[in-house]
């Protein structure tokens, strides 16, 4: 499996990434009660917050024999400068459950130990059991949880080290 970094400005990785999207219409069916809708990969590839600039987003396709089975947004020192916050780690469904997840996860690792960022922190719609399922196992501790009113229940907020 290859990874490649998306770019918000490049209109085939956008549309790459909305293909993907729709190849997993249970992630948006579990945390927004809706399928992906078109202009939810251009979202995804922009979204930021406060404070942070497109220098500080990475976002990466993953890769099999040429086609996109999965990506991954990773932010750079959010929302401390020594931690490295996932916001996206998906897989089309036709590829959950073979190991990509773990070897993608590891990739993060590295990039935010590149990073000098020592913790990896993710939010998980409390809805969303097979992703919280997913980081526990991957040694992800629940932080804390937090009402998240334009999704399906409360963020699950979880951290682990790099």
């Amino acid at each position: 499996m290859l990874n490649q970094r998306l770019l918000h400005a490049n209109r085939d990785d956008i549309d790459a990434l909305q293909m993907l999207l729709e190849q997993a219409p249970g992630y948006s069916l579990t945390i927004q009660n809706r399928l992906p809708a078109p202009g939810d990969a251009e979202q995804a590839l922009l979204d930021l917050p406060p404070g942070k600039t497109m220098d500080d987003k990475h976002f990466y396709a993953y890769l099999l024999h040429d086609n996109v089975i999965g990506c991954a947004d990773l932010l750079r020192g959010y929302p401390e400068p020594d931690i490295a916050y996932i916001g996206l780690l998906l897989f089309a469904e036709s590829h959950q459950g073979c190991g990509y997840g773990t070897l993608a996860l590891e990739n993060l690792r590295a990039q935010a130990r590149h990073w000098n960022c020592g913790t990896l922190r993710i939010a998980v719609v409390e809805k969303n059991t097979q992703a919280l399922k997913f980081w526990r196992r991957a040694g992800f501790a629940e932080l804390y949880r937090t009402p998240a009113p334009e999704y399906t229940g409360d963020a699950v907020v979880m951290q682990a080290t790099a």
